[in-house]
């Protein structure tokens, strides 16, 4: 059973009195908490961008620490992808003596708490059949090589996002070979560090984590087919069906998007999102080991308050931690100093994220 709200759950929306779309680190708003929240707890004047530290310093502890509780809990409480999760499945026949099963099989994801399936692909014999989701597909030919090219992805609201190739960190670099090119694509949409390209593309900058494009879709590499890139869509279930792509320049081939879920009780599968549960009905792997790939959103949807409070007091710590050029909070020989005060924090966060762990129970 999941508890869908509270009352003191935390809400990045409204945190500073100014409506936010997403958490933005560079202003300090993060999923737990806010440079607000900060400042009042410490009790010092708001931090801005001429301050010391300034909101975006400040947005960078709270990142840190965000990861710090996620770790601690061993619960996410932000979005998390993980990428090409790989299960065996095991073939169970309808029903015994007793009890009728009305699926197939199942898999247990590792991490529980989904909020979005991206890409569900089963092995059936010769291939990788994709069961979740909406993708579309470009493939990249040699004689794309070093050609001005651009892919674009519309969205159904109206929406476009632009993606030309070049050397700049905002670009995708074409001028090595179509597995390079399609690499780079990837790294491009997704907003990630170009780990397998850089060495040999040397991008200007850094590319942009949470850009407005990889809130909309998320690229991988076919396995089968390293000059191909599926592009899936991020909207829920099979929305991204309405989605659109294009693409100029020689030696480019794209398929549009296409629906691939049917996702239901009575449909090809169905899951329990809080559990990580994924139940197979009527399409499913020909094969048992390693025959399921699961990518896939995972995350808490609410922040209750006892992980709110605990983060920050954690990101109070680290100011206080590195508050001895900038003076911000005064001390006084009648109250507490500074590393009394930062071990009281400090120790009260830890008891806070320790009663916010998972439990687990086996029962035989």
């Amino acid at each position: 059973m999941g508890q869908a709200s509270s009352p003191s759950d935390y809400d990045f929306l409204n945190s500073g009195g100014s409506v936010l779309y997403s958490p933005d680190y560079n202003t300090g708003q993060g999923n737990c908490t806010s440079v607000e929240m900060v400042s009042d707890l410490l009790q010092i004047p708001s931090f801005t961008g001429s301050s010391n530290p300034s909101e975006s310093q400040v947005g960078a502890y709270i990142k840190r620490i965000e990861d710090y509780v996620d770790t601690k809990t061993g619960t996410s409480f932000r979005p998390i992808t993980y990428f090409d999760e790989y299960h065996n499945f095991e073939f169970k026949k309808y029903g015994n003596n007793r009890v009728w099963f009305d699926a197939v099989g199942f898999i247990q994801l590792l991490h529980p708490d989904v909020r979005k399936i991206i890409k569900l692909e089963v092995w059936q014999g010769n291939s990788w059949r994709d069961l979740a989701s909406a993708t579309a597909t470009v493939e990249f030919n040699s004689t794309n090589t070093g050609v001005t090219s651009e892919i674009v992805l519309g969205r159904p609201d109206g929406g476009s996002h632009e993606f030309p190739s070049g050397t700049t960190y905002s670009q995708f670099n074409n001028t090595l070979g179509p597995k390079t090119s399609a690499q780079e694509l990837v790294y491009l949409i997704n907003g990630q560090y170009p780990a397998n390209t850089i060495e040999f593309t040397s991008p200007t900058n850094k590319r942009h984590k949470y850009s407005t494009a990889n809130k909309f879709f998320y690229a991988t590499i076919d396995s089968e087919n390293q000059n191909k890139v599926v592009i899936s869509s991020l909207l829920i279930g099979d929305d991204g069906s309405a989605c659109t792509i294009s693409a100029t320049g020689t030696g480019i081939t794209t398929s549009n998007f296409t629906d691939h879920e049917e996702m239901a009780r009575t449909g090809n599968w169905w899951k329990i999102d809080n559990e990580g549960r994924i139940f197979f009905r009527k399409n499913y792997p020909y094969h048992e080991q390693n025959s399921i790939r699961v990518s896939y959103v995972s995350g808490k949807s609410r922040v209750p308050g006892i992980i709110t409070d605990a983060a920050t007091k954690l990101v109070a710590c680290e100011i206080l931690r590195h508050d001895d050029q900038t003076v911000l909070i005064a001390e006084s020989g009648a109250q507490i100093d500074i590393k009394g005060k930062y071990d009281l924090l400090k120790q009260e966060a830890d008891e806070l994220l320790n009663m916010g762990k998972e439990t687990v129970f086996f029962i035989d």
